[in-house]
């Protein structure tokens, strides 16, 4: 039996002995995993839950996609997955030439009514998905469903790699951590599909691990330098704009982080802002440099502006059906783009609200959303009086006490204003923003949790 959407055969006979065959392998490899590594490592006890929430959310995917919506982008993916693969078994060399990202007219041309056809292959950051699934596709026997739950298990290294530095940073919340970083719906439904987001929400979690190891932790240099290297390529393929928002963030976390050496005061503050404005320079080069590699509209910034405009725009359109949202028009400027920061950082970090939901998937972003925004005005009224109390340094200190929480809000803020500026439609947006989820919610309850330990500390102090 097959089930076909529109002409295109995605669920065959095969889908359940090799759905039964990896779920039988994931279950062997995980059991053993754990078995080795929980007695000195506790945190392996989530290992099992979090990669079988990841499949599962995967599955999940697959079936909205094919039952509900019939195609969409992932469908998409997988028929150019096909078509390059079997280019391999007619012309191997240009198959590996197009792997590599030579994407000339030339080997256009070899598409065609014979081999498949080639979607997305004039969108370089989209046709990146199509390169990097490959290896997926041939170990999942060109099956759809074997495909998707391989990139899901594959991607949830990168989500797991943050949960165990989280647990070796702030050990005091780790079921907090678990809960942030793998069990929030939006980031398992979104970020296991084939889609750019999967890979782009792994990447994001080895940039930040791999960053924080060589500048705070200082360990495993060169192993982490080449996972940082690797997510940095990830980025820049698809989703530039994603290591915009992490360059800056972890620009100003390497200040926060080597500010600290410094002890005397009179010193710190003469070299701020020199600091802050050797690095300000050196980051604007990087991102200048790194859009030009990207190509495109990132190849500069009077282009990038004027696609924020366009994205914007368009996504407002009647043909979304409704379910787009407005912050309104901006010229393509600076001052343009920064007069609607305000509501762009909103919508990226908030929106959907509950009554702007109009499906169950909207309905679950919303609960996600109300989550951030109740933790968000708590770190405030304990933030408020904190600073009532022991004045604004003390305050400071608690809630920036370590350089995650600093990389965290700034590259949450950041990337906020991206999406929020640039995407008008609520199920896009919901997509698009699950790179920042596990970060700005893990930050949020840290902060809570330093509040609470130094209630604590004063209250022992006053009983003492």
């Amino acid at each position: 039996m097959y089930t076909y959407r529109k002409g295109i055969e995605l669920l065959t006979v095969w889908e359940l002995p090799l759905l039964v065959f990896y779920i039988f392998l994931f279950l062997v490899y995980t059991y053993v995993i754990r078995l080795r590594k929980i007695e000195k490592q506790p945190e392996y006890k989530y290992f099992i839950p979090g990669f079988f929430a990841k499949i599962f959310g995967g599955l999940a995917f697959i079936a909205v996609y094919i039952f509900y919506y019939g195609e969409g982008d992932t469908t998409h993916y997988f028929q150019s997955c096909e078509s390059l693969l079997n280019l391999a078994f007619k012309d191997f060399w240009k198959f590996a030439s197009i792997l590599i990202g030579n994407l000339t007219n030339e080997n256009a041309s070899l598409f065609g009514p014979e081999i498949g056809y080639a979607y997305y292959y004039n969108d370089p950051n989209s046709y990146a998905v199509v390169r990097f699934t490959i290896p997926f596709i041939i170990l999942g026997g060109k099956s759809f469903v074997a495909t998707t739950i391989l990139i899901s298990a594959f991607t949830f290294s990168g989500l797991w790699k943050l949960f165990r530095l989280l647990v070796k940073i702030f050990p005091q919340n780790i079921k907090t951590n678990a809960f942030a970083v793998l069990f929030i719906p939006s980031t398992l439904f979104w970020g296991s599909g084939l889609l750019k987001d999967s890979y782009t929400l792994m990447a994001t979690c080895y940039f930040f691990v791999s960053f924080y190891q060589i500048i705070v932790l200082r360990k495993e240099i060169p192993k982490h330098l080449f996972l940082l290297l690797f997510s940095t390529y990830v980025l820049l393929s698809i989703k530039p704009y994603i290591l915009f928002a992490l360059t800056a963030a972890a620009l100003v976390t390497f200040i926060h982080a080597n500010m600290k050496i410094i002890q005397n005061k009179i010193l710190k503050t003469i070299l701020f802002p020199i600091i802050v404005l050797i690095v300000f320079l050196i980051g604007t080069n990087i991102i200048l440099s790194t859009g030009e590699l990207a190509g495109g509209y990132y190849s500069s910034l009077d282009k990038m502006l004027k696609q924020a405009v366009e994205i914007q725009q368009d996504l407002t359109k009647e043909y979304y059906g409704g379910n787009s949202f407005n912050i309104g028009k901006f010229d393509p400027t600076f001052t343009g783009i920064l007069s609607k920061a305000h509501l762009a950082i909103i919508a990226g970090l908030y929106r959907p609200f509950y009554w702007e939901a109009k499906n169950i998937a909207m309905l679950v972003a919303a609960t996600e959303n109300f989550i951030f925004l109740f933790l968000t005005f708590y770190v405030i009224l304990l933030s408020f009086l904190t600073w009532r109390k022991h004045g604004f340094s003390y305050m400071q200190k608690v809630v920036l006490s370590d350089s995650f929480i600093v990389f965290s809000l700034i590259f949450s803020i950041m990337f906020s204003f991206f999406i929020g500026l640039t995407t008008a439609n609520f199920g896009a947006l919901v997509r698009y923003k699950i790179p920042l989820i596990p970060f700005f919610m893990a930050s949020l309850f840290i902060i809570i949790k330093n509040f609470n330990i130094e209630k604590l500390s004063d209250n022992q102090s006053i009983g003492q």
